[in-house]
């Protein structure tokens, strides 16, 4: 297969994949801001019922917590004077105590009866108080309001995700290094280094910095979005299972991962699933409250068939551009053989480790350059494997990048 061949299928699912990621972020903006606008809207109207049940519920609070104290002092339980016990007092253990047995951190203190009735009031008041000045002072309509409180609540939400996923780059080259156990090794860093920067000086580019990993797991990976702030981590289990050739063709597809920006793109194109899975873990949440469930589910059914259809589509496309690193690294080092030989031995290197250590751990699946054998199961194995490796999956089989390879030779 031609470049010319390879790039235009690869501009075909990008062009695909965007489309329908955009669509689909549209989607979850217009029902977040559906969502955020109708909250606004009936929050505004309902104001000052809310705010005279807070102001109720604060009075209601004071006649309750006094009744207690009252009848706790006709009693004889407590005096009057055990309503000035600090919490401070009462956390030490200094709380009073009568005959009866009856202490004071069984009745509510003068501080934790201020503090709750200051809270009540304080909230109803500021409800009452916003009611007034927007529809008041102000004469904002409640429409106006809403669609104004929708569209603030939808921008800075998604600016917060999209900055979160900006810096999430530092936490994921922290998993990575403690997975490839990173360690001092001057001698293999050197070279590795020496070699990755003739290979960005060919394509005339930054050379990412180089991390080596103590693993016997043959593997490599780059992290970051541009080479000049880059690092390409390699196992030592890479160097010393790949000939010299080999391994440049490895590093080669690394460096044209970071050179064509992969995972930039990627980042994008998965921006809509990345904002569902931020909906969830706020609807999920243990400390999450069931009014809140009742808001966000809704919106959590709407994005469903969205996260779906990216989680369809975005591997499509990070399969694809496994095919162009592939030819990228054999035009860089001058050999398509040399790459589809390193990926010859790599599959087969991961295939010995897996028989050898069965507990062997493959969570940094999407940053490798090989995928990890395929375990087989006894009850539909085919039908598994085509979804988690055919539609699922995030690099293609093996032996047709090989085959791909080879043509490029001919």
């Amino acid at each position: 297969m031609g470049s010319r061949e390879l790039y235009l299928g690869l501009w075909v699912r990008m062009t695909v994949a965007v489309l329908l990621s955009v669509c689909g972020l549209l989607v979850l903006l217009a029902a977040e801001f559906v969502l955020a606008a109708g909250v606004s809207f009936f929050a505004l109207v309902l104001a000052p019922l809310l705010g005279g049940l807070l102001l109720f519920g604060a009075g209601f609070l004071l006649v309750f917590f006094g009744l207690q104290w009252l009848i706790a002092v006709r009693r004889g339980a407590v005096e009057w004077s055990d309503l000035r016990v600090s919490p401070n007092d009462e956390a030490s253990g200094d709380q009073c105590s009568t005959d009866e047995g009856i202490s004071t951190d069984e009745l509510p203190s003068a501080q934790k009866i201020k503090r709750t009735t200051a809270i009540l009031v304080g909230t109803g008041v500021g409800v009452l108080l916003t009611h007034s000045v927007i529809l008041g002072a102000f004469e904002v309509s409640p429409v106006l309001f809403a669609v104004g409180s929708g569209a603030v609540i939808v921008v800075g939400f998604t600016g917060w995700l999209v900055y979160d996923e900006l810096s999430s780059t530092s936490s994921i080259r922290t998993d990575l290094e403690s997975e490839y156990d990173i360690v001092s090794d001057p001698e293999r860093e050197h070279d590795v280094q020496r070699r990755v920067r003739r290979l960005a000086r060919q394509a005339d580019s930054p050379a990412p910095a180089v991390e080596v990993g103590a693993s016997t797991l043959p593997k490599a990976a780059s992290v970051g979005y541009r080479p000049s702030n880059s690092v390409i981590l390699v196992s030592r289990g890479l160097v010393d299972s790949l000939d010299s050739d080999e391994l440049d063709a490895v590093l080669a597809h690394e460096l044209a991962h970071l050179l064509n920006r992969d995972a930039a793109v990627l980042t994008a194109l998965s921006f809509p699933r990345a904002k569902i899975a931020q909906i969830a873990d706020l609807l999920f949440e243990p400390s999450a409250s069931s009014d809140a469930d009742v808001i966000i589910f809704p919106l959590l059914i709407v994005s469903t068939p969205v996260y779906i259809v990216n989680r369809l589509v975005v591997p499509t496309v990070t399969r694809y551009r496994e095919y162009v690193a592939d030819y990228v690294a054999g035009e860089l080092i001058g050999s398509h053989s040399a790459m589809a030989s390193a990926l010859a031995t790599l599959d087969q290197e991961y295939a010995v480790h897996y028989r050898r250590d069965l507990r062997m751990q493959w969570s940094s699946t999407a940053f490798g350059i090989v995928p990890p054998p395929w375990e087989e199961r006894k009850v539909l194995d085919g039908a598994i494997r085509f979804f988690y490796r055919r539609l699922l999956g995030t690099h293609p089989p093996t032996e047709s990048r090989i085959e791909r390879l080879r043509l490029c030779e001919e």
